[in-house]
């Protein structure tokens, strides 16, 4: 199985050890992609990850937690009511002697003793609690009953009755019973101990669960068990309370304290296209620090699929994981057609000087492997591939990063923007007082070589060097007043330039081009004024009003036209925007101080009024051309209003708006919000809405509801996304999630219904159902997927 926690694991616990307390568990497995349809999924039933080089494994299991009974221990009795007694064993049996105490001894005959009342003996590494045992010094057979257990180092057992030899160290245990932490529960007819490393049992009994009857339990007939070896299991049945869901005569099962190789759970779906289909996986441990595991998915329609994930830790610090998997394809363009997705995570923590490395490779055969073969819903609908490795650095107010980046953005199924960085440095100096003066300063700055595919625009490489200092000058005169002013220069340089008329496909070749933009900005926040108000409502004590004019005057020089045609388009260091322009905004907020003093006052309502105005002639905020009219334009932009209101930690609404006065229409609104409806159950909503401000046309309504309810308290719980167009009278996607938890098994039942493209769409309805064993991991896993084109 995927999981350490697996029943061989368990087999193991069962035979060689409760844990010493305070021992440290598994650490947990590294953030894995998600998973593909069709394929075994690496989630919640993956092998444990690779241990750091160097380090020691943990301990298995810890000190148990649960509220279930552990193992019986004897009630002690008073010391002074005890006997402590010191037993020697003949020289010709090998000498020696077993130590302990016990309420009473007595000898039934010459060298054979009987103990009685909370029996403890001691013998070399074996010690031995029971109510009653009766030891021949002859033999140095031990035979025990009543709350009977025995640990050998590590290993413990429990059990009713118990005939044990302390020289050979073996023996047998009737009723045996045990409670591994983490809440792994064992009973047995019999287990025996019949060599240093093997143990046998008979009629054995597993589960994660506390309960008299258990939810789930494996039921095993005969096993033999070898530590650091292998369990021969026979006659293994599954049940659900009493009724047997499966059976298998036989099972080979590796039995290891350290990650063991082997084959893991099958996964099982369907697929409209491709059919039903089985994934198959198989774990290989490549060494303390390194392991592989292997997919083989088959199909009923044909198809077939095969991958690798090999995951590696060599040092505390770094960590990854590559994934490959090839899919053929018979319905493809091409006959056979193999599709593939390759990726590459990695990150290194502990770079000299503080520095993190860190890599993220991705690469798909074609745009619509994301919808075909991605089980993931959020990632089968993506619209870019971004491939980036980055070393970077962070000292007080300095910040170094060098990258590589790869990024493809799907503009249609077939065209895709390409733009990379071989590589770029990107330097930054967070504002930072210039000695004792009162000037800030500021800096961010890169340079890096770019390449740039638009198709059917240009392509090519160049090189660019972008510089921004800023120097800043705060003054706080008054309380209530405050003016901070900031002036810089932009300077950008490119080894390259574009030819050609704007608007047909041009080609790289022209000359070098330095652009150069002066920068300033002031802000005047204030007057301010505020009141206090000593009225208490609900969990507050006090409210403060405050009334905040603030105004901000922004400038960045124009950029020439001709060289503005020239400049290759990356991001958006090579498209600002020329700005001479003012904002005022008025500005009411309410703090509220909790009536708990040890917590901070925090905002609870703000409500903000603003408007833009140009200061340039030529560069109107406002435009637009009534309908048999002329071009009408104002310098002054549309006022904006933001209300936000934050009446707990949980619940949060926001409000915003936009109106256009040169047409007397709203330009758009928005609304969205998350209401905290306690237990764990919220609800929330974003709308969104564009409107021609000349018309008042609608151009685009879409709404989104989430929410998650608890319809039973820890047990059943729904969550829920609709997301509707309501322009295009359009269910976009709608997915629903149940998850049902017991006490030592949940369920989870996830639905999907999504559409996309334009004019006749795309539906897909996606269907899974899995499993999950508490402390054992993902037992079963199905998934259905149909396709079909919807018209609209």
């Amino acid at each position: 199985m995927r999981d350490s926690k697996t029943l061989p694991s368990l087999l193991l616990a069962l035979c060689l050890a409760l844990p010493a307390p305070g021992a440290r568990a598994q650490e947990p497995l590294p953030t894995m992609p998600p998973e593909e349809e069709g394929a075994t999924p690496p989630a919640e039933t993956t092998p444990p990850a690779p241990e750091a080089a160097g380090t020691q494994a943990p301990p298995a299991g810890g000190t148990p937690e649960s509220t279930a009974p552990p193992v019986p221990v004897p009630t002690p009795v008073p010391v002074e009511d005890k006997i402590e007694f010191q037993l020697q064993f003949p020289e010709d049996q090998g000498g020696g002697s077993a130590s302990g105490s016990a309420g009473n001894l007595e000898y039934k005959r010459e060298y054979y003793a009987v103990l009685t009342g909370d029996v403890r003996i001691k013998y070399q590494d074996v010690d031995l609690q029971a109510d009653r045992a009766e030891i021949d010094l002859l033999t140095k057979i031990v035979t025990a009953e009543g709350n009977v257990i025995v640990d050998q180092g590590p290993r413990r057992l429990a059990g009713q009755t118990l005939e044990f030899d302390l020289d050979t160290k073996t023996g047998t245990l009737s009723e045996a019973t045990a409670h591994v932490s983490p809440d792994y529960y064992f009973s047995g007819t019999q287990i025996a101990k019949i060599d240093d490393d093997v143990y046998t049992v008979t009629n054995g009994i597993f589960t994660s669960c506390n309960q008299k009857v258990p939810d789930w339990s494996f039921r095993l007939g005969e096993a033999r068990v070898e530590v650091e070896a292998y369990a021969q299991i026979h006659n293994a049945s599954m049940r659900a309370k009493k009724l047997p869901v499966f059976y298998t005569p036989y099972i080979l099962w590796p039995v290891k304290r350290e990650r063991a190789s082997g084959l893991l759970i099958p996964n099982i779906g369907y697929s409209d296209r491709r059919g039903a289909s089985v994934g198959l996986a198989y774990y290989q441990v490549l060494g303390r620090s390194y392991d592989s595991t292997v997919h083989l998915d088959l199909y009923s329609q044909e198809f077939l699929g095969l991958g690798n994930e090999f995951r590696y830790r060599p040092s505390e610090g770094t960590r990854g994981n590559f994934i490959g998997y090839a899919i053929r394809d018979p319905e493809a363009v091409l006959e056979d057609e193999w599709r593939w997705k390759l990726e590459w995570n990695h990150v290194t923590d502990d770079l000299p000087k503080g520095m993190r490395g860190m890599v993220h490779f991705q690469e798909f055969s074609d745009f619509n492997f994301f919808r075909d073969f991605e089980r993931d819903f959020d990632r089968n609908t993506l619209r870019f591939i971004d491939s980036r490795a980055s070393l970077a650095g962070n000292w007080g107010a300095h910040l170094l990063n060098v990258l590589l980046n790869d990024r493809e953005t799907f503009v249609t199924f077939n065209t895709a923007v390409e733009q990379r960085r071989l590589p770029e440095v990107e330097y930054r100096l967070r504002q930072t007082r210039i000695g004792r003066s009162p000037l800030y300063a500021q800096f961010q700055g890169s340079a890096g070589y770019l390449d740039l595919t638009r198709p059917g625009e240009y392509a090519g490489s160049y090189g660019r060097v972008d510089l921004f200092p800023q120097l800043t000058l705060p003054i706080r005169s008054f309380p209530w007043l405050s003016l901070s002013i900031s002036a810089g220069e932009r300077l950008t340089w490119y080894s390259d330039s574009l030819q050609g008329e704007l608007g047909l496909p041009r080609e790289f070749g022209g000359e070098a081009l330095t652009r150069a933009l002066p920068s300033g900005t002031a802000e005047i926040v204030g007057p301010s004024v505020s009141r206090i108000f000593d009225h208490a409502i609900g969990d507050f004590s006090r409210f403060k009003h405050v009334i905040e004019p603030r105004f901000t005057y922004s400038y960045l020089g124009e950029i020439d036209e001709a060289d503005g045609d020239q400049i290759p388009q990356f991001d958006e260091v090579d498209t600002p925007f020329s700005n001479n322009s003012g904002r005022v905004a008025l500005i009411n907020r309410v703090l509220a101080k909790p009536k708990n003093e040890k917590q901070s006052a925090r905002e609870v309502f703000l409500f903000e009024l603003s408007r833009r105005f140009s200061l340039d002639t030529e560069q109107p905020l406002l435009q637009g051309t009534p309908v048999g009219g002329t071009l009408e334009t104002s310098s002054a932009g549309p006022i904006e209003a933001l209300m936000r209101f934050n009446p707990s930690q949980n619940t949060t609404v926001k409000l915003n708006a936009e109106y256009d006065t040169l047409f007397s229409n709203l330009s758009s609104t928005g609304l969205s919000g998350n209401f905290g409806l306690g237990r764990g159950n919220n609800l929330g909503l974003t709308w969104y809405t564009r409107y021609e401000p000349v018309t008042g046309d609608t151009l685009g309504d879409q709404i989104r509801v989430f929410g998650s309810i608890n319809l039973l308290p820890r047990k059943l719980r729904l969550e829920g996304q609709v997301n509707y167009d309501l322009q295009e009278r359009l269910l976009q996607q709608q997915r629903y999630i149940l998850n049902w938890t017991a006490q030592c098994y949940g369920i989870r039942l996830e639905l999907r219904d999504f559409r996309a493209g334009e004019g006749p769409r795309i539906r897909d309805k996606d269907f899974r159902f899995s499993l999950s064993l508490k402390n054992v991991g993902t037992f079963l896993d199905l998934t259905s997927r149909s396709s079909s084109t919807v018209e609209p």
